[in-house]
């Protein structure tokens, strides 16, 4: 049963294009950094079925405090500065959700 201060966040992030297995790799370094963290109890990355190089993350944190830490981490400025560089629109897609029912 999830905490009523849990937080979800799923991350969108599609590939340039030619650059889908560097984007994965990055991806793939971000994922046990985050899942080390205290606060973060899953951290999964998802490929859409249908359109190759268009990544989803499904990220729980215990609370916003757990958030902001990960963002502050050194391996969240690695995906930021991959993103950037490898990412449509240099950036993921970020939205934050609150626990309403299990």
């Amino acid at each position: 049963m999830g905490e009523l201060n849990e937080v979800v966040l799923m991350a969108e992030a599609a590939a340039l294009p030619g650059k889908r297995d560097e984007l994965r790799r990055a991806f793939d370094e971000l994922v046990p950094h985050a899942l080390a963290e205290a606060g973060v109890s899953t951290f999964r990355l998802h490929e859409d079925r249908d359109q190759s190089g268009h990544f989803m993350l499904y990220e729980r944190y215990r609370n916003q405090d757990a958030v902001s830490s990960h963002f502050e981490t050194e391996h969240f400025a690695a995906i930021m500065k991959a993103l950037a560089e490898l990412a449509e629109g240099g950036k993921a897609r970020i939205i934050s959700y609150h626990l309403l029912s299990d």
